[in-house]
């Protein structure tokens, strides 16, 4: 329990910075459109490539004149940043020790390596719970706030609520396979290049998978895509892709404790 009372605290205030960034982002995102809506729904998509469309959630440009339709396509890069931040706290969990010499000192303590690896998912499980928790409530209020008076607040929440659910499963998805990868390192110097690139490949993944049908298969490998706002709203939550994300996340839980476990510790 000190261990999980020390990781809280360690990154509590990371935590605090991402949500006041993150709300202030949708907050100026979400301002601009009552400013917008109209010009969108008129706009003329003719002249622009269908693929490019398809793959930034353009298709539809009269869907992005109601209050959903636009924060499902201006949230999607909010979401990008919550898997890198999310990343990051799976990768920095295990290596930190490590990296800053601190494992020698826990090592020393009459607790077990499962304990040590449980203590530290878990805490992070509750920082990203709680950061995403707020990240949603507030642009659901957001959202309330820039509505039209033909958009349904209970529809809205009902949208909102599995939007939640799938990014919450998104951000602890991308989490876990950061955590197993912490397992293996031995420092945690190069958790945010690591971030970076797991993120944004998986996204390019996605975009791939959309794009040819041939290689449809790809989306599996992006939680991103298959927890993108707009998807959501449109399709609902669809369980192939929840599935494959909860065992993506069982499975690599799974295998940082067996890993940790065995491996040889820098002290």
């Amino acid at each position: 329990m000190t261990l999980f009372r020390l990781e809280c605290k360690t990154h509590i205030k990371s935590l605090m910075i991402w949500i006041v960034v993150v709300a202030v982002l949708t907050l100026g995102l979400m301002s601009m459109f009552p400013s917008m809506k109209d010009s969108m729904s008129t706009f003329d998509m003719s002249t622009m490539p269908k693929d490019m469309l398809k793959a930034f959630n353009l298709s539809d440009m009269a869907a992005l004149a109601t209050v959903g339709g636009y924060f499902g396509y201006v949230f999607q890069y909010i979401m990008i940043a919550s898997a890198i931040f999310a990343a990051m706290l799976g990768l920095n969990s295990l290596a930190r020790e490590e990296s800053e010499g601190t494992i020698e000192y826990l090592y020393a303590q009459p607790i077990s390596r499962s304990s040590i690896a449980a203590s530290k998912m878990l805490a992070n499980i509750l920082l990203y719970t709680l950061y995403w928790l707020v990240t949603a409530a507030v642009s659901f209020l957001v959202c309330l706030l820039f509505k039209d008076s033909g958009t349904s607040a209970s529809e809205l929440f009902k949208d909102f609520s599995l939007f939640a659910l799938a990014g919450w499963v998104m951000g602890l998805t991308f989490f876990s396979i950061g955590f197993l990868l912490s397992s293996m390192l031995s420092s945690s110097k190069s958790a945010m290049s690591l971030s970076l690139g797991l993120v944004f490949l998986t996204f390019i993944l996605g975009i791939v998978g959309k794009l040819q049908d041939d290689f449809q298969f790809l989306i599996y490998f992006s939680p991103i895509e298959a927890a993108t706002p707009s998807r959501v709203f449109q399709d609902g939550i669809e369980g192939k892709y929840m599935l494959t994300d909860i065992i993506v996340l069982i499975i690599c839980c799974l295998a940082t404790f067996w890993i940790y476990r065995r491996k040889d510790l820098k002290v």
